[in-house]
């Protein structure tokens, strides 16, 4: 049986499944203007990659015909059969660095092999380091002859702007019940499949509005269930693929504050090899008619833009449940910590910001149940960071940590990026203690994980312990924002102490 995805994939201008992106590219092919940079913007399986390669085709071809491909010349059979030299298309979350841009840049120089246009498709644009964004903005502000750069993203608000001013954008975004249908019959008619009309309202309602989900889960029903498919049958797919965690019985757990619970269905789940991200789908609808039904619940609210941040990470997660597993840790994790807080006798600082608050209340508590984590036994692929750019997401690197272990949080706030030497970047700490903690088999594999979860790959560090004259510049990790006070550092050293035993 054919994948669906690729054999129903669009190949004409007019086959694209959104209509006003259809109209513009059309335009676009049509015009006297000589485009050589565009960027196309919009969710994940929205037909982004697919328009791609249509335009490359279409500027390409040797007979087109009213802007559109002749799908039968030697160009157009070449770039379909995926075997052009000239069609190059990158994953800018794996190859997201200067020296990548650098690769791209020479290679962009060099005339095209056979094609009268060398085009360059790189997908997941946004996750180019500001570096690699300089660099690409030289070669879009004079693009070589005979380029044409299309820039793919799901993102495009990280997109610096002086990129984005010189890109013609094309909006893609999610399809319509309509939309959706109307690609869904394509394979209903092209394989000759009896389905109800309930059950096609099934899955095209489980689809989060894209295009590929459509069609590979479509796919995949059609393969346990043979070519005649019930609403019966739909179900049955969907509950065996997302599981019996019902979004009910997440929201009792949530309020329950009943996170070891919750963790540990989700490790059953893992073990009988549930879809995670069906599930995150299935939690969402279910939050999202709960937010309808009280818009005033701002609670219901978090959770939901917890589990939308937690699907960014679907992507590059290796372990399937973990993103699910961070999510309902946040989604907890601050009332469970606040409420230790409410119950302890005395606060050993006083006059201190909330977050430090709750993080100096634990210091005779500890963390009782901290989260053991595994770096992925696969080989994860090492990648080079600027220090700048870890400067930068240093307040993301700390938000990735803190779920895992809020201590190992608290000593990188006290901490900072020193410099990157032999690949490796440096993180200069203050007291030998800490150095000490933070080296610790357990507290590294958390700061890796943090790292893998920020930079998309694997970023090894060491700790160097400053100078004594460093010290006096030390950034304070307690701060009370109000009146600018600071706790001293025999104190931070103390509750450190406290925190880690």
């Amino acid at each position: 049986m054919p994948v669906f995805h690729l054999k129903y994939r669009p190949q004409k201008v007019t086959d694209l499944d959104l209509p006003e992106v259809s109209d513009k590219i059309n335009s676009i092919i049509s015009s006297e203007t000589d485009f050589q940079s565009l960027l196309f913007a919009g969710p994940k399986g929205s037909g982004k990659t697919s328009a791609a390669r249509i335009i490359a085709k279409a500027v390409n071809c040797l007979k087109p015909k009213n802007g559109e491909a002749c799908r039968k010349c030697e160009n157009c059979l070449e770039i379909e059969k995926g075997n052009s030299l000239d069609i190059i298309e990158i994953d800018a979350a794996s190859n997201r660095g200067i020296d990548d841009v650098r690769g791209l840049k020479e290679n962009a120089y060099l005339s095209p092999i056979r094609l009268k246009k060398k085009i360059f498709i790189i997908d997941e644009v946004h996750m180019l380091t500001k570096e690699a964004f300089n660099a690409l903005l030289k070669i879009i502000e004079e693009p070589p002859k005979n380029t044409l750069f299309i820039l793919c993203t799901t993102d495009a608000q990280k997109i610096p702007e002086t990129v984005l001013s010189r890109l013609l954008k094309v909006n893609f975004r999610k399809g319509k019940e309509e939309d959706l249908e109307r690609s869904l019959q394509k394979v209903i008619k092209g394989e000759k499949i009896e389905i109800s009309e309930e059950a096609k309202n099934e899955i095209i309602v489980n689809s989060d509005g894209s295009f590929r989900n459509l069609q590979k889960t479509f796919n995949e029903i059609i393969l346990e269930f043979g070519n005649k498919i019930g609403k019966e049958e739909v179900e049955k797919y969907f509950e065996a693929s997302r599981g019996e965690y019902g979004g009910e019985e997440l929201e009792n757990d949530l309020r329950q504050r009943d996170i070891e619970e919750i963790i540990k269905k989700l490790e059953k789940m893992a073990e009988k090899g549930i879809d995670f991200g069906e599930l995150r789908l299935k939690w969402l609808s279910y939050f999202h008619q709960k937010m309808l039904l009280n818009l005033d619940d701002g609670e219901i609210k978090r959770w939901i833009e917890i589990l939308i941040k937690s699907g960014e990470m679907e992507k590059i997660a290796i372990i399937e449940q973990l993103p699910l597993e961070l999510a309902v840790i946040e989604m907890v994790g601050d009332r469970v910590i606040m409420s230790r807080s409410d119950n302890r006798d005395t606060n050993p600082v006083e006059k201190v910001d909330e977050e430090s608050r709750v993080i100096m209340s634990r210091s005779d508590n500890r963390d009782t149940n901290p989260i053991e984590v595994e770096m992925p036994k696969v080989d994860v692929k090492e990648i080079k960071v600027e220090l700048s750019e870890v400067e930068e997401k240093w307040g993301n690197i700390l938000g990735a940590v803190k779920p895992y272990n809020h201590s190992v949080e608290a000593f990188l706030r006290a901490a900072r990026p020193k410099k990157i030497k032999d690949g490796k970047l440096l993180i200069e700490v203050f007291y030998k203690f800490h150095k000490e903690k933070l080296e610790e088999e357990k507290n590294r594999k958390i700061v890796e994980m943090g790292l893998l979860k920020v930079f998309g790959g694997a970023v090894r560090f060491d700790c160097v312990l400053a100078e004594a004259d460093s010290k006096r510049t030390m950034p304070m990790a307690i701060v009370n924002k109000g009146d600018e006070k600071v706790v001293s550092e025999s104190e931070i050293y103390d509750v450190a102490k406290n925190i880690f035993g």
